[in-house]
């Protein structure tokens, strides 16, 4: 298994996947500063936020 190296990544993204709601931590790679953000379950709030990471 390849070992990945978190610096070839322009951000890291952790999310709790939950049946409500989400809660989402994005780390730049170039600023090293926590987003903390909480989405909707909802498929259409999903594609918003994955939209708005363009």
């Amino acid at each position: 298994m390849k070992v990945f190296n978190p610096a070839d990544f322009a951000a890291l993204i952790a999310i709790d996947w939950a049946d409500r709601k989400h809660d989402v931590c994005e780390l730049e790679h170039q600023n090293n500063t926590p987003i903390f953000t909480v989405i909707s379950s909802k498929p259409e709030a999903i594609n918003a936020w994955a939209n708005a990471l363009k």
